[in-house]
């Protein structure tokens, strides 16, 4: 059975007869509405398409954001590849197995960094930070660069007394170009007397004095409020406590590969035989394995979103199938006639399957377009709604006598500066024919319902 000529009745039935009579007399003098659009079906259009709208929305900035913090960390904090080395593992030591680390195909740089917590003080106030002793050759990484911008200064520390800081925390800490800052540290020979002893022998900080060179940021405030930069030659005499971490990092062609893995397993066995006394595998980690719990909360985070959008979803392709019961009432004349010439119980069912499936398809279009157009363009709405917020919050300020408040909807402590829009088509066209497939299933009851109505039924219903 050619399926076209149902399909033309049931977009007729669906969309109304164009140009002819929208009204006619019954027996009595009634107006019976024929062939004009249903108003229940066209609601249960715009329900799937404005459902649409914020599950494409929050699918959009969810991937967005993941991908802008994971880039930031991967190329800002933990490389790609990580290669745990031993408590005073120096550049000298480093240097065949960086050497060996750049031969293997795939790898862009490799470069050895020693990093420890520490407290920094200023005469505004004081926080934690995570002291990183780092190569030249990071700053110089076009991935680094890519994402660590420099604010004031310059992003590399030079001197054993110059440190370079995140924007975040020099806010934090009243900090500018050229003032001291005062790092406090666990003092080594403390902790020799106290392995000494046998026990805890108190703490002695160690208190070193260094000049603000540099201000970067990489636009996410979590990386900037912890960050201070010093050159290796000054990690070399502070970084020498049993809570610091050194290793050697990897930067590789595309992080994001199945051949990270390959490269991981090539760097095993290239610094085995220069490190036979302590190197094993398991020290070489990939990025995913480092920030695991990060990147597993990303993940969750994602899909209960995705699932409460995809809930306003499921009811709004509920609200089509209740249309489609009502579309089935509404059009009981129609279906008494073609049951007279001859309609099957298949054709019937085919043509409200049908009538179900273009509303979904309809539906679909509509809210793809503008879900698509929002999400483009969220950081303009995003900033357009902040200003109008704000004019609002000035205009009630002026009539209260207050101060304004400054309003943020995305507060830039937890979330990018600026939102990405990462648009993953597979994922797109996974939600349409989700769509589209929950249009069928929910047409199905109303189309049954049709078919096992009787054609005297109809008709006496009808006349």
């Amino acid at each position: 059975m050619n399926p076209a000529p149902l399909v033309f009745v049931a977009a007729r039935s669906l969309l109304g007869r164009r140009g002819g009579r929208k009204a006619a007399k019954d027996g009595n003098g009634a107006v019976e509405r024929r062939l004009s659009p249903s108003h229940g079906l066209m609601g249960a259009i715009l329900g799937i398409g404005i459902s649409l709208v914020p599950l494409l929305l929050v699918l959009v900035v969810s991937d967005g954001m993941i991908e802008g913090i994971t880039r930031r960390y991967i190329e800002t904090k933990t490389y790609h590849i990580q290669v745990a080395v031993p408590d005073g593992f120096g550049p000298d030591e480093a240097a065949p197995g960086i050497a060996a680390a750049s031969s293997i195909p795939g790898v862009v740089s490799a470069t050895l960094e020693s990093n420890g917590s520490a407290v920094a003080v200023s005469a505004s106030g004081s926080g934690a930070v995570m002291l990183r002793a780092v190569d030249p050759g990071f700053f110089r990484d076009s991935g680094t660069r890519s994402y660590l911008g420099t604010l004031e200064g310059s992003m590399v520390p030079k001197g054993n007394r110059d440190i370079v800081i995140g924007s975040a925390l020099a806010k934090k800490l009243g900090l500018s170009l050229g003032d001291q800052l005062t790092i406090i540290t666990p003092s080594q020979a403390a902790e020799e007397r106290a392995t000494a002893l046998g026990g805890f022998a108190g703490y002695r900080p160690r208190l070193s004095f260094f000049r603000v060179t540099g201000i970067v940021s990489a636009g996410y405030r979590d990386l900037d409020a912890i960050w201070a930069f010093i050159n290796p030659q000054a990690g070399q005499r502070l970084l020498v406590y049993s809570s610091c971490y050194s290793f050697m990092g990897l930067k590789v062609l595309d992080p994001y590969s199945n051949t990270l893995g390959e490269i991981r397993n090539a760097l095993s066995e290239s610094l085995e035989p220069l490190y036979p006394l302590w190197f094993d595998s398991y020290l070489a980690r990939t990025w995913p394995e480092v920030e695991r719990s990060l990147y597993a909360s990303f993940g969750t985070t994602k899909t209960t979103l995705l699932f409460i959008m995809g809930i306003a979803l499921l009811v709004a392709a509920i609200n089509l199938g209740s249309s489609l019961s009502t579309f089935v009432v509404e059009h009981s004349t129609d279906i008494a006639v073609l049951r007279s010439f001859g309609a099957t119980d298949r054709a019937i069912r085919t043509i409200f399957v049908g009538a179900g499936v273009l509303t979904g398809c309809l539906g679909t279009l509509i809210g793809l377009a503008v879900g698509l157009l929002v999400s483009l363009n969220v950081n303009s709405l995003i900033r357009a709604l902040e200003w109008l917020l704000n004019l609002g919050s000035s205009g009630l300020a002026f009539l209260t006598g207050r101060q304004a408040l400054s309003l943020k909807l995305l507060d830039p402590a937890y979330y990018l500066e600026v939102i990405p829009v990462a648009i993953n088509i597979h994922q797109i066209a996974g939600i349409v024919l989700l769509c589209i497939f929950l249009s069928a299933i929910v047409s199905l009851l109303p189309a049954r319902k049709a078919v096992r109505v009787s054609v005297q039924s109809l008709i006496r219903k009808s006349f």
